[in-house]
């Protein structure tokens, strides 16, 4: 969606209702199309107790598998969450049934992934470059 010049592109989870409210707002105010991707877990779905909704929310942001950022007009760049570090994707993924036939070489092959990506996007956040 970035890649159209949308004015507003965002990510944005249930577990995070400050940012999403933030987020919201500030779409309000900006004029033209805008695009808000939340992450919103579904337990009937997803396989899990619809008890731990925030938990499988926080962890899929907190893996690195759910990136909280923006791009705002001009196509800059801003990660909004940083996790100190990140948890393993097994914690979120482990939680969910759809996930139930993953091995550990699966899940080794998903954490790289969402490591590589995080690193991609923590190089993109610091030198502030458009995308």
């Amino acid at each position: 969606m970035a890649a159209h010049n949308i004015p507003y592109v965002a990510t944005a989870s249930i577990a995070y209702p400050n940012d999403l409210v933030g987020k919201l707002q500030y779409a309000k105010s900006v004029r033209g199309f805008k695009y808000l991707h939340v992450q919103s877990p579904c337990p009937t779905g997803w396989g899990f107790d619809p008890a731990r909704t925030i938990k499988v929310a926080r962890l899929m942001v907190e893996s690195g598998m759910w990136p909280l950022y923006e791009v705002t007009e001009g196509g800059s760049f801003k990660l909004n969450y940083r996790p100190r570090e990140l948890k393993p994707v097994r914690e979120a993924l482990s939680l969910q049934g759809r996930f139930r036939h993953l091995d550990d070489s699966e899940y080794e092959y998903i954490q790289k992934r969402a490591v590589e990506h995080w690193r991609q996007l923590l190089d993109i956040d610091g030198k502030k470059l458009p995308l």
